[in-house]
């Protein structure tokens, strides 16, 4: 990792976990005010001195954090982003983070299509709320905890409101769960550390961890509901926390140990070390580029594809090469005619030739075009309507011979066909040999029959003129004429010519031009003659829907290739000419250019991508200047850091047992601009954590914290978790004063797995007058965070076992009977084991008063002056109810053969109050004396 110098952009590599750790802080109030102008404090390695503006040396009187928040404001979303997880994160920004805040940085640049992600600025939101001075918030209660690890959801948590409250648990009993919401709602510095959902439930497993807090705001009450994924209630974020991430120095260029308030950590953290990472990122992904265009370099030349690979560059269109490598079916046979044309030694022979191939596909075309009249689609309806309307004209005339039948009785057969012949031969052979004059039939009667040659009635020749007007009728002439259109129609369809004069060389000829083109030929011929018997079919059977199907005729691609041909030869008679030959020359190099582009399309364009990436990436090289946040920070710093700060972290350092690290404020002015630095005196030009111990550093972390507190002029509450971790025994005395010391002025809320502390903490408490509220977390089988009042056993006063003792004998004594039971005699000699237990804990704090305690490495000489002793009697007492309880308790293997009477429930409740009345009695000489 790199540790950054305050006023000056240059770099000291340390690589060790330990010293990143110690560069990174929590969340304590800012107590410093900064002027929000902008710096211009700029200097990298190698320049000149640096300049900065002159400003207003007068203090803002905005707070730290929010003149941060403000200056922000103008800065790119992503650079916001990385803000806002330094101060969620210590300034430890994992991997994930670093990609994150590159692909933020590069989608705001334009640089990705799409991503999932979205920038997250920082806000007043992620930012603990400013109090006003000598203000307050106090936190009440904390319950109602939904879907947080495995914390049963109903118990709460009461803290102590003007004092001091101590949560004891032990590892797996909820005290993480605990914290880690706390340190949620009120904002805390870190936020690394999950709330989760029971992990062992399923169906809990994607609910939404949820909580209450009770609270008292300038002296109103308020209830507040917390949800992990909602923004914390503002009120909350008041409270200051502390927990094991809390230190904020840097080793300068000088190699000393420089001292940042919380907010300007994050400032320097975004300059020298996000943005030399992305910068890094994004160097990395320049280098990894391949922009290298010489694969490409035969490409070059006069033509238009040859001129835009030797241009390609950032403003080159993709677009553009696409098109211009994409040849079109026409331009490539256009290519391979141009090859042949200019490859050819005398264009004028060639060119005569392909006339004449011209000549025969244009006389080949237009033989197609004499088949269609007969089979075409038009062709086929026109025949269809000359069938329909003979059989409609046939249907006329039997309609009409039906009505000639009617009302009297013919020879079967009357009115049709034959019999119309029949009829017009006798008429011919009247009118034309026996009444010529007359006509047949006439309206005399009595002539003869031309048939039978008998004279007619009256009747019969009636019949006969009736007949004639039958057969003279016009639906019989129309029926005649349909007949005939319909047989002349088919009679020419069936002679028609539909064979197409394809030769077998004219085939061979079309193949080299066409391959499939005279099999197209062929096909259609078939067609064709299919069509007209499938038409000749049709006039019998009426039936049109299942005409066999025309192929599509091919005359269309003869012509085109007509055209292709006498456009051949035409190139070829400018071949002959040296002046269009150029021209032509000219036009073979730009397609074949072309086509040497296609096959080279897709690398080239890689390339291309990557030009235009790498481009777009150095621009975004150009935004990456940290001078301007260096000179923010500069400007910061010269009102955070002051005398004030300096003289409450020196009397913390001595509060906590690290009063050999001096701290020193220097000054310099630099066009007209006041700069200042707290020195801490640990002189090293290596590892800090090589230098200090944990405990040292866990120490200074402690001082810094309560420095800020002290000089941030407002009464907002705290919070510890484990704050004495690394500790050694005498600075956790150090710590646990100094924290019963900061109740009497504030709410103070500690948590602590650390049995010895926590006796410490109670020593220091009972030497006070801070009011306090002692509590411990216990779990069962299913749940966790089990809130009980007090201490647990082992850490109770003798007083608070008593008064425990005396509840249990109550409760055995009313169940007890002569003839105890198993249960009755196994929580019988539980007692007696705490009643040993609570008289080895009466000679530790009142006969010996206290002078000696076992989880003490000390004896407190000072309290020897209450030492009274006690008297043979008195030493009887306890030896009896001492050797008593050794019977009972079952620590050891009693032989079963001893026959031991037990004590019944009531000899318990006398040895309680014997060894209750001895206490009374060594007090009261201890007053005495």
């Amino acid at each position: 990792m790199k540790l950054i110098n305050v006023i000056t952009k240059e770099t000291f590599d340390v690589s060790d976990d330990a010293a990143e750790r110690w560069i990174n802080s929590c969340t304590p109030w800012e107590p410093f005010q900064a002027s929000s102008s902008q710096s211009t404090y700029e200097r990298n390695e190698g320049e000149a001195p640096e300049t900065v503006s002159e400003v207003d040396e007068t203090p803002s009187t905005t707070p730290l954090l929010q003149n941060i928040l403000d200056w922000s404001q103008d800065l790119p979303d992503w650079i916001r982003d990385a803000l806002r997880r330094l101060f969620a994160q210590e300034s430890i920004l994992s991997d994930q983070d670093y990609q994150e805040l590159y692909a933020l940085m590069k989608a705001e640049n334009g640089l990705l299509d799409q991503t999932e992600l979205s920038p997250d600025p920082l806000s007043k939101d992620h930012l603990p709320t400013t109090l006003a001075p000598e203000s307050s918030v106090i936190v009440k209660s904390m319950g109602g905890l939904s879907h947080v690890n495995k914390i049963s959801p109903d118990q709460e948590l009461i803290f102590e409101p003007s004092g001091i409250t101590v949560i004891f648990g032990a590892n797996g009993s909820g005290k993480s769960g605990y914290a880690r919401v706390l340190k949620r709602a009120c904002r805390a510095r870190d936020q690394t550390e999950s709330i989760h959902p029971d992990a062992s439930d399923s169906e809990a497993a994607l609910k939404e961890p949820t909580g209450r807090f009770e609270i008292e705001l300038e002296g109103s009450p308020q209830t507040l509901d917390w949800s992990r994924d909602q923004v914390s209630p503002e009120p909350l974020s008041t409270i200051s926390v502390f927990d094991t991430r809390c230190a904020r120095s840097i080793l300068t260029d000088e190699h000393d140990v420089a001292y940042l308030p919380y907010g300007l950590d994050i400032i320097e953290s975004l300059a020298n070390k996000v943005i030399p990472r992305i910068k890094h990122l994004l160097d990395e992904e320049i280098e990894k580029l391949n922009v290298d265009t010489s694969p490409f370099v035969h490409l070059r030349g006069a033509t238009q594809a040859g001129r835009m690979v030797s241009e390609l560059g950032p403003n080159t269109s993709e677009e553009d090469i696409t098109e211009l490598s994409t040849l079109s079916e026409e331009e490539n046979e256009r290519l391979k005619e141009l090859n042949d044309v200019l490859a050819n030694v005398d264009p004028l022979v060639k060119a005569k030739e392909l006339t004449l191939s011209k000549e025969r596909l244009k006389n080949l075309a237009d033989d197609l075009d004499d088949p269609l009249k007969w089979v075409s689609d038009a062709a086929v309806r026109k025949l269809a309507k000359l069938t329909n309307d003979k059989i409609s004209a046939d249907k006329a005339v039997n309609d009409a011979a039906e009505a000639l039948r009617a009302g009297e009785d013919l020879i079967p057969g009357t009115g049709s066909e034959a019999w119309k012949a029949l009829f017009y031969a006798a008429k011919r052979f009247a009118v034309e040999e026996v009444y010529k004059e007359t006509g047949f039939p006439s309206a005399e009667a009595y002539e003869a029959c031309p048939l039978c040659q008998q004279n007619l009635t009256e009747e019969a020749n009636s019949r006969l003129i009736r007949f004639a007007k039958y057969v003279e009728s016009d639906v019989s002439v129309q029926a005649n004429k349909n007949q005939q259109a319909l047989s002349d129609a088919v009679n020419k369809i069936e002679s028609a010519k539909l064979h197409v004069g394809m030769t077998i060389n004219l085939a061979d000829e079309i193949s080299m031009l066409d391959a499939n083109l005279p099999f197209q030929i062929r096909e259609f011929e078939t067609s064709v003659q299919n069509r007209r018997e499938s038409m000749l079919r049709a006039v019998t059977s009426n039936d049109w829907l299942n005409v066999s199907p025309l192929h599509a005729s091919p005359r269309t691609d003869i012509r085109s290739l007509a055209a292709k041909q006498l456009q051949l030869a035409r190139n070829f008679i400018r071949a002959s000419d040296p002046k269009k030959k150029r021209r032509l020359e000219e036009e073979r190099a730009e397609l074949s250019a072309r086509l040497e582009l296609s096959k080279v399309l897709a690398p080239l364009l890689t390339v291309l991508r990557n030009i235009k990436q790498k481009a777009a990436l150095q621009e975004c090289q150009r935004t990456l200047n940290t001078r301007p946040i260096s000179a923010k920070s500069k400007e910061l710093a010269s009102h955070a850091v002051n005398e004030e700060l300096r003289a409450a972290l020196e009397e913390e350092l001595g509060a906590l047992g690290v009063d050999h690290i001096r701290t020193v404020l220097t000054s310099r002015t630099l066009k007209g601009q006041m700069l200042h630095r707290l020195i801490l005196d640990v002189p090293t030009e290596t590892r800090i954590d090589e230098i200090l111990s944990e405990g040292e550093q866990r120490a200074i972390a402690l001082a810094s914290f309560f420095a800020e507190l002290a000089t941030a002029n407002h009464k907002g509450g705290i919070i510890f978790d484990d704050p004495v971790s690394s500790l050694d025994h005498w600075r956790r005395i150090r710590v646990a004063k100094r924290l019963v010391e900061e109740a009497s002025k504030r709410q103070v809320i500690v948590f602590t797995h650390d049995t010895s502390f926590l006796g410490q903490l109670r020593d220091e408490i009972d030497q006070s007058a801070t009011s306090y509220r002692l509590m411990y977390l216990e779990r069962d089988r299913d749940s966790v965070g089990y809130v009980r009042e007090g201490l647990p056993w082992g850490h109770q006063g003798y007083k608070a076992r008593i008064e425990s003792l005396e509840i249990g004998q109550q409760d055995l004594a009313h169940q007890w009977s002569p003839y105890p039971s198993e249960a009755l005699i196994r929580e019988l000699r539980i007692l007696y084991s705490e009643l040993r237990a609570t008289v080895e804990r009466v000679i530790q704090d009142v006969i010996f008063n206290g002078v000696v305690a076992r989880y003490r490495d000390w004896v407190k000489v000072n309290k020897l002056k209450g030492v009274v002793g006690f008297s043979m009697p008195e030493y009887e007492a306890i030896d009896r109810i001492h050797k008593r309880c050794c019977d009972v308790v079952e620590a050891h293997d009693p032989s079963a053969d001893r026959g031991i009477s037990l004590p019944s429930a009531t000899d318990l409740g006398t040895d309680i109050q014997e060894l209750k009345r001895l206490i009374v009695d060594i007090k009261e000489r201890r007053r005495d004396n």
